[in-house]
């Protein structure tokens, strides 16, 4: 069992990354959320189903789980952004 660092040290990464992604999104899509590409808008949910099963988890290989799980979310929005980015 994982010490209750390395869930912390694992839930603020995850937190950054959910930062990364919203500002990323908010950088590069100046419209209402209702108005985002398809793809966008399945990733902005995504992110936000996820930041709100974050602090309930004490779980660190769900934590773990989660973290990896937006990293691929950031990557994949940045390869459909069209570049250059606003």
């Amino acid at each position: 069992m994982a010490a209750a660092y390395d869930v912390a040290f694992e839930y603020e990464i995850a937190n950054e990354v959910i930062a990364s992604i919203n500002g990323f999104i908010s950088r590069n899509y100046d419209m209402p959320d209702d108005e985002l590409p398809e793809k966008v808008a399945e990733i902005n949910s995504e992110t936000q189903e996820i930041y709100e099963k974050l602090p309930l988890e004490e779980d660190h290989d769900k934590t773990v789980g989660y973290k990896n799980r937006l990293i691929e979310l950031l990557k994949s929005l940045k390869s459909i952004t069209p570049q250059p980015h606003r």
